[in-house]
């Protein structure tokens, strides 16, 4: 079982859970293969891995698990049963101004694991959305 080294720890995939990006990641058209590792200890937060440069690593989470009335008007179309949605997480040290990229969702459709971020121009989300406070 192939696995990859994200801040000195092994985590194992299988080759069928690496996502296609065609069109890479805004800013990273580079990004062509990535695979998500869920973070048990840190539910229901998930690593989104670069399977080509180690350099990107971002933490990300399902929209829906934080915002439970989160739908993109762009994308209201789209079978939830048949696509993921994710957002790329900002950790800060004060986890009080964590933030979540609502702006620019990250959408991977379940059978083919083929994957597109998307900007919403016209949208109340914000880039920088900050998390509830409960």
């Amino acid at each position: 079982m192939p696995s990859i080294n994200i801040k000195g720890q092994e985590y194992s995939y299988l080759d069928d859970e690496i996502i296609n990006f065609t069109e890479g990641l805004v800013g990273l058209p580079e990004m062509r293969r990535a695979v998500l590792i869920p973070l048990p200890e840190y539910e229901p937060f998930f690593w989104l891995a670069s399977m080509d440069d180690e350099r990107n690593r971002f933490i990300v989470v399902d929209p829906h698990e934080i915002f439970s009335d989160y739908k993109p008007a762009e994308f209201a179309a789209l079978d939830e049963s048949d696509t993921n949605t994710l957002v790329i997480v900002k950790i800060s040290s004060d986890w009080r101004k964590t933030t979540v990229n609502l702006r620019a969702p990250i959408f991977i459709h379940k059978e083919s694991n083929c994957g597109v971020q998307m900007v919403l121009t016209e949208s109340p989300y914000q880039l920088l959305e900050s998390l509830p406070q409960n």
